[in-house]
């Protein structure tokens, strides 16, 4: 996937009590697009699981074999106590975010957006003279370093030189980690778009025997994000590989529970880049942990700076520290995602959901590793802001990032005309929903659970994304990214070195049947120096149901189409878990339902006229 740098691409189109910086108007927008009851319902059925009776026969502190510290958080399915332990300028020079800072042509310095900030061993220093004030605290707990520091990275103003975190203007909420999914579950019911989480959790002493399984913890996580499409989430991919542990697979598959979700960005850690001309410029963390997952998929995302980052310390209000691991990479993506979104929201008057976030940061890496494409080390490379930003400043006409759905049974397909200069890529993500838990060691079944495909054809060849494929024995780690047929990630991308001149067909279809009966998936172009125009999408006449107004709080009008003619039109209204809420039979082409009683939510709007089929998602706003 090696890219080039980019100067502009143009496409032209064919219960939490937090108080939240966004506009009331923009929490209420995401809240319609929130499956809210769903995130309630968890944070309620995950709370009553934590017994604080059970919780007290456990020390609340332990510390490891090495020294270091790690914090109960739980008890797993065996009644077994489960612990958290924690996993700038040069930083943001790493990953081309000291490009789009004030002062720079985008001007950026995350104003509006809130982090939320969870942390195993305790809160942020909210007084620290890096915060301005814009640190918060929603629990009382211990003030710590190792959280004082990450605050720094994503927030810190600049006061001492070198420790100006990736977004200055951004707020901060600062919880423990211990109750972390049932408060994300609030937090994201509120209207939250982002967090950040430089912990990894486990048993004592590194007893963990699922090294790359996609367990309970991985799965709870991935049906949190499923119904909260807007929160995006980093999460560090730890610290482990000079640990001991896995080392028949030599450094690689030492990712563990919530590393191995689907849904959240698993950052990895490399050394400063103060001049990025190739992948030889880039030297791994010692300690970073590798993938895959044991059903191969790609993971870390992507890689910022790990090492030896400069940033505020708990002891004083004016005290620093410098520390290493990813722990510290994390925070820099994050305080990114936060300035890209503050951009995003300056364009279009709204904010990316978490899948745009990640076609986005992953459709823009820079290229790491020994071969061209993702690889087990670093996902899918460096993270790159600058390339990021310049796709949202050429996404003018809403063609360079689109945010689409797929119904049972359809296609999507857009036209784009190259000039045979200039490079290509194309990246496509999607909240998948929660897998399967995977039993037995090294399983390489799937966990996706909506697999969508991307192609792009034309001038008789066909462009497919890449693929990195296990042998028998799961241990052909260092093997090339190939291109191919991808049925194991929810993210898949396209790169074309050079892009010979004519009209291609960009082409998503899905496999079998989609669960719900749809897919959300959104769509990230960027090219190389060269201007590349895109001609008006295309779509089968399955989606061409008519619907208004939509959101819709109270009144729904929902036509048929003039060319569907059938004796009566079965319309029924399911949710997200397939329940039916509505259902009635008409005889019109036009038809007015009453949508009062629903909650406020996602739902599906079938339509059954003779033996036609149309589908189209429904939003209720109150």
């Amino acid at each position: 996937m090696r890219n080039f740098l980019i100067a502009a691409l143009i496409l032209v189109c064919l219960g939490q009590q937090d108080s939240f910086a966004q506009t009331a108007a923009d929490r209420a927008y995401i809240k319609a697009n929130t499956n809210v009851s769903q995130l309630r319902a968890m944070a309620k059925r995950l709370q009553e699981a934590q017994s604080p009776v059970t919780l007290r026969q456990f020390d609340s502190v332990i510390v490891h074999k090495n020294g270091q510290k790690a914090f109960l958080s739980g008890i797993d399915k065996n009644g077994n106590p489960v612990y958290d332990h924690d996993d700038n300028f040069s930083a943001a020079i790493t990953s081309g975010i000291d490009k789009i800072w004030r002062g720079s042509t985008f001007d950026l310095s995350g104003c509006d957006i809130q982090i939320g900030h969870w942390e195993a061993g305790g809160v942020a220093l909210a007084g620290h003279r890096e915060f301005g004030g814009r640190v918060s605290h929603a629990e009382s707990a211990e003030v710590t370093s190792h959280a004082t520091h990450t605050a720094g990275t994503m927030i810190g103003e600049g006061v001492s030189n070198g420790a100006r975190g990736m977004a200055p203007c951004a707020t901060i909420v600062s919880r423990r980690s211990n109750n972390d999914v049932t408060e994300m579950s609030l937090f994201a019911a509120e209207g939250g778009i982002l967090s950040s989480h430089s912990y990894s959790r486990g048993n004592p002493d590194g007893n963990i025997p699922e090294y790359g399984q996609y367990n309970a913890d991985s799965r709870e996580l991935d049906e949190l994000l499923f119904n909260a499409p807007y929160l995006s989430v980093s999460k560090s991919a730890s610290n482990t590989r000079d640990d001991g542990v896995n080392e028949d697979d030599q450094g690689y598959d030492i990712l563990f529970t919530r590393a191995t979700s689907k849904n959240l960005i698993v950052v990895g850690g490399v050394d400063d880049v103060s001049n990025y001309t190739g992948p030889e410029d880039v030297h791994f963390y010692a300690s970073s942990s590798w993938g895959p997952t044991d059903d191969w998929r790609i993971k870390p995302d992507l890689s910022a700076n790990a090492v030896e980052v400069f940033s505020a310390n708990n002891t004083a209000n004016d005290a620093y520290d410098t520390k290493s691991g990813t722990s510290m990479s994390t925070p820099v993506v994050t305080g990114a995602i936060a300035l890209l979104q503050e951009y995003y929201h300056n364009q279009n008057s709204v904010y990316m959901k978490a899948a745009t976030v990640k076609a986005l940061l992953l459709n823009t890496t820079r290229e790491l590793g020994e071969h061209d494409g993702p690889d087990f080390q670093n996902g899918w490379g460096l993270l790159n802001a600058e390339k990021a930003a310049n796709v949202i400043m050429a996404n003018t006409s809403g063609t360079a990032i689109r945010e689409l759905n797929l119904v049972q049974d359809d296609t999507y397909t857009t036209t784009i005309q190259a000039d045979g200069t200039s490079s290509f890529s194309l990246t496509i993500a999607w909240t998948d929903p929660a897998g399967t838990i995977s039993v037995g060691a090294d399983s390489q079944v799937p966990v996706l659970v909506n697999d969508l495909d991307v192609r792009i054809s034309g001038n008789g060849e066909t462009y497919e994304p890449w693929v990195l494929t296990p042998n028998s024995t799961s241990d052909n780690f260092t093997a090339a990214a190939l291109k191919g047929d991808n049925f194991r990630d929810n993210v898949e991308r396209i790169d074309i070195d050079q892009l010979p001149a004519g009209t291609y067909t960009v082409t998503v279809t899905h496999k079998e049947t989609l669960t719900n009966g749809m897919q959300d998936f959104s769509m990230v172009m960027s090219t190389g120096e060269v201007r590349i125009v895109t001609s008006v999408e295309e779509r089968p006449s399955l989606n061409t149901i008519s619907l208004y107004p939509n959101p819709s709080n109270g009144t729904l009008t929902l036509s048929v189409p003039d060319n569907i003619s059938a004796p009566s039109y079965q319309v029924t209204i399911v949710d997200l878990q397939g329940r039916t809420v509505y259902s009635g039979k008409f005889k019109e082409k036009e038809m007015t339902l009453n949508t009062s009683r629903m909650k406020s939510g996602i739902y599906i709007t079938v339509v059954k006229a003779g033996s036609q089929t149309f589908q189209k998602r429904l939003i209720i706003e109150r």
